[in-house]
């Protein structure tokens, strides 16, 4: 079995796959790893992203959008904390930072993850999770039914609260293992200039399958 499966879903090359892939091939990995790229322009996210998880033959499944980057120690501390803890579901911090002009909203830095537990509760209250930096267990990921395909926004927040109302296991770790590109045509920049309302109604009606 490979340790880490690594999926990159895609609808099309928007300039940054290459750099993505880069990422993948620059970790620092002891164990043994494999890339998915899965693509196709008709899918949602989440059809995409399920697709890849049917190929996969990792014990760990590692999503990364097209246009992010793994820091080079992404795979090997995310791996060696779900492992350690015989975790479901590891998250980490991740770091902004802007290729483009005209980032009009988050700022260059590190995010940390701010929280006082992990529970179904808290995650309702607040997405503490940047879902960029987590790692899944493939059975795990497989039993829960992978990602909601009828959502075309937040699909790792309704994916992550009904991994807690499940009552599968999470883990913090405290490093940075993401970097998250901001950029004018990136999908979360896209949304808040264009779609705000809708992905503030569609959250809340997310948050009412679980509350």
């Amino acid at each position: 079995m490979v340790d880490v499966s690594v999926i990159i879903p895609y609808h099309q090359d928007r300039g940054y796959l290459f750099d993505a892939i880069e990422s993948y091939e620059a970790q620092e990995f002891t164990g043994t790893s494999e890339l998915i790229l899965s693509h196709n322009p008709t899918y949602s996210l989440g059809e995409n992203f399920n697709a890849g998880v049917t190929r996969a033959k990792g014990k760990y499944i590692k999503v990364l959008p097209d246009d992010d980057l793994l820091t080079p120690n992404c795979l090997q501390d995310l791996f060696d904390k779900a492992e350690q803890e015989q975790a479901d579901v590891v998250f980490a911090d991740a770091r902004n930072f802007h290729s483009d002009s005209g980032c009009l909203f988050e700022a260059e830095g590190i995010l940390t993850s701010k929280f006082n537990n992990i529970s179904l509760d808290s995650l309702l209250e607040s997405n503490f999770i940047h879902g960029g930096t987590t790692i899944y267990r493939t059975d795990m990921l497989k039993e829960s039914g992978g990602y909601d395909e009828s959502l075309w926004s937040v699909e790792e927040y309704e994916f992550h609260l009904r991994c807690l109302h499940r009552g599968y296991k999470f883990v913090y770790l405290p490093k940075v293992v993401f970097n998250y590109r901001t950029w004018p045509s990136s999908k979360s920049v896209q949304y808040r200039l264009n779609k705000a309302e809708a992905r503030e109604n569609l959250i809340i009606s997310i948050k009412d399958r679980f509350a």
